[in-house]
């Protein structure tokens, strides 16, 4: 009876241990789709657990993808800076997981922000041809992945004119507009961003018409 007392015992124990380590594991599918609509100072609290949990562990795919992820939206503002950090962690991640499209995606666009780190044209030219390589290659093999739609879309609008990826942008928001249309409620949260992205791009082009459907339709978000 005291050897099965003590064996329940512990069986309890390592239970209640497992239980804890399963509560301590961050989301962090969840925490890098919200990485974008944080603050600054937000952002770099959370770059601070990302590292933390890479100490712990070298190897964390997840980690090291939010981290990429993070650092590719703060090159947005600081190319320069930022843009080597998130090719080098979202690379790292790449490597332990090369199926993953979102992945190759934001890899992708952080590649191409690569170009603003140097003056000399032939190395911006090959930064921008390897990244929209990995991004053309993210679509065409997971085309239905609405992150990776959206990177390509916003990566292509915001290209030099003379790369020729406005019609890649179309094709992006586009598309991401078409899913919008068939099921609004699911896409609420992006459907004013789509639209308003749609509304420029069109004005550019010189369609009017377009331009003024899609503003209105931003605006009614």
């Amino acid at each position: 009876m005291r050897n099965r007392f003590y064996l329940d015992h512990r069986i309890m124990y390592h239970l209640f241990l497992a239980a804890l380590l399963f509560l301590a594991i961050p989301v962090y599918a969840k925490d890098w789709h919200e990485l974008k609509d944080l603050t600054d100072v937000q952002l770099s609290e959370k770059i601070s657990g990302f590292k933390e949990r890479l100490e712990q562990n070298s190897s964390d795919f997840e980690a090291l993808k939010a981290l990429g992820i993070a650092y590719h939206i703060k090159a947005r503002k600081d190319a320069k800076k930022y843009a080597p950090k998130a090719v080098k962690y979202l690379t790292r991640a790449y490597e332990i997981n090369k199926k993953d499209y979102e992945t190759v995606c934001y890899l992708g666009s952080a590649t191409t922000m690569m170009a603003k780190t140097t003056w000399n044209p032939i190395r911006k030219m090959s930064y921008v041809n390897k990244g929209t390589g990995l991004m053309d290659k993210a679509v065409r093999r997971d085309p239905n992945n609405v992150s990776v739609r959206m990177t390509r879309a916003f990566n292509s609008k915001s290209l030099p004119s003379f790369l020729n990826r406005g019609e890649i942008a179309f094709e992006d928001f586009e598309y991401l507009a078409d899913l919008i249309e068939k099921n609004p409620e699911s896409y609420a949260l992006i459907k004013k961003e789509i639209y308003t992205n749609l509304a420029e791009l069109y004005k550019k082009a010189g369609d009017q018409v377009k331009a003024e459907k899609f503003r209105k339709l931003a605006d009614s978000q």
